[in-house]
């Protein structure tokens, strides 16, 4: 094990599959390729970008329809990201594990090798890959390295994971403070979710100075992105 800012991790792509229905009686027969590490494909980036709401707005479907396009050709961070939304139901997609574990499975190495190159969607997903053990045994620590690492360079699920983790304290010291940072870098690229939860910390003075303009300020940008829950904190703090 080697540490690096407070965060461990261990030192340890294209395959066929011409559509998701035939992903897992594919993958494992498949070997992924090396890809170039700056190479993503943009029908990846524009799923992303519609599943956190950085495009002005979330919207799973048109996410779900662009990931699938992104991993009919075996690309190993489309597949990853399989992986990542039947673990645990996210993007419309229902929750199986199984399903996650075999697509993770077919696709890790390449991930990995992609990740110690510097790619940082690499990295976000390897560190999602110690975080729910899809091809990795859960190591939260290990999960916080690897989302450190890509966060530093600007990702913005990573930096929204960097919060999440710092709030609970899994994987490094619990400090909403710091929660509120990652959040907040995450929330001014436009990701819905950190916008709430930031809004949230506004509200009740956790990690930040109380301030009710605030909240509703980041409320109003979660909700007018079709967050729900920002949302109802509107109309619970009798916002206009």
């Amino acid at each position: 094990m080697c540490k690096a800012a407070g965060y461990t991790r261990s030192d340890s792509t294209r395959q066929p599959l011409p559509a998701l229905l035939l992903a897992m009686a594919l993958v494992s027969c498949a070997t992924p390729a090396v890809v170039d590490p700056a190479a993503l494909d943009p029908a990846l980036v524009e799923a992303s970008r519609w599943y956190t709401g950085e495009t002005g707005t979330v919207d799973d479907v048109r996410a779900r329809s662009l990931l699938e396009r992104a991993a009919a050709d075996g690309d190993a961070l489309s597949v990853m990201w399989l992986a990542r939304v039947y673990s645990t139901g996210r993007m419309t997609y229902p929750a199986d594990k199984a399903r996650a574990e075999t697509l993770a499975a077919s696709v890790i190495s390449a991930v990995e090798q992609l990740a110690r190159q510097g790619q940082a969607e690499a990295e976000f997903l390897l560190g999602t890959a110690w975080a729910e053990g899809l091809g990795k045994p859960v190591d939260a620590a290990e999960a916080a390295f690897w989302y450190r690492r890509a966060a530093d360079r600007g990702h913005v699920l990573a930096q929204h994971n960097l919060g999440n983790i710092h709030f609970a304290g899994t994987g490094v010291v619990q400090d909403a403070a710091l929660a509120a940072q990652w959040w907040r870098l995450a929330a001014e690229a436009g990701d819905a979710i950190p916008q709430y939860r930031l809004g949230n910390l506004f509200e009740q003075g956790l990690g930040v100075s109380q301030d009710r303009e605030a909240a509703m300020r980041w409320y109003r940008n979660a909700a007018g992105r079709g967050n729900r829950d920002a949302a109802a904190a509107l109309l619970r703090l009798g916002a206009n």
